[in-house]
């Protein structure tokens, strides 16, 4: 059997990517919530905020590490295990129909190689260069193609769109077209926001 395990370069850019994603909602409880409270002149709950902000930091990056230290790919036998902090997922040769070694592809805020496997009602997983090495994710591929599941390379940069033209197995649409993506999210993020806010306000 093989294990890939993350190197420890693969490992500091994990953490590095997740900092940012505890830092956003830290400084809007932080900076926004608390701050709103010591205006009000309510320092304890001010003091509260900034400590649950803190707290949101250490535990983003406590999971990163966590997350780091669990993941693992297992294969050789036919079948495959995906460890990672969220548990085990487990499937055969059988149940890949068809794979996708991309070598630069931009996808969120990471432009990197991809192993993506589709199953055969949708994206079954999906590997990318923010945790596995090009190496290792050719091995995977090849021992993919050597039981039978047609791997399509993708030798030069493509964009996520064109990898869901391809087979729209490969990748949900919502990963396709992740500014139309970005721009709900961030929509739906100032709505709450705002709605935060005037609740406060309200209550102030």
């Amino acid at each position: 059997m093989v294990e890939l395990t993350l190197t420890p370069h693969a490992r500091r850019r994990l953490l590095r990517a997740n900092i940012p994603a505890a830092l956003v909602p830290a400084l809007l409880l932080g900076c926004g919530l608390g701050g709103l409270m010591l205006l009000a002149g309510r320092t304890g709950q001010a003091l509260a905020y900034v400590g649950a902000a803190l707290a949101l930091v250490v535990l983003g990056v406590r999971l990163s590490l966590v997350h780091a230290g669990r993941a693992r790919v297992v294969f050789g036998d036919g079948t495959y295990a995906l460890r990672s902090l969220v548990g085990e997922r487990r499937f055969a040769a059988a149940d890949v129909a068809a794979a996708a070694m991309v070598t630069r592809m931009p996808l969120g805020a990471l432009t990197s190689h991809h192993l993506v496997l589709a199953g055969h009602r949708g994206t079954l997983a999906h590997l990318d260069g923010a945790m596995w090495d090009q190496a290792q994710l050719t091995a995977l591929a090849h021992d993919l193609a050597a039981r039978g599941v047609p791997v399509t390379a993708f030798p030069h940069p493509i964009t996520a769109a064109q990898l869901r033209a391809a087979d729209p197995r490969f990748l949900a649409s919502w990963r396709a077209h992740p500014v139309r993506s970005a721009l709900l999210a961030v929509g739906g993020a100032l709505l709450t926001i705002a709605v935060v806010v005037v609740v406060v306000l309200a209550v102030l």
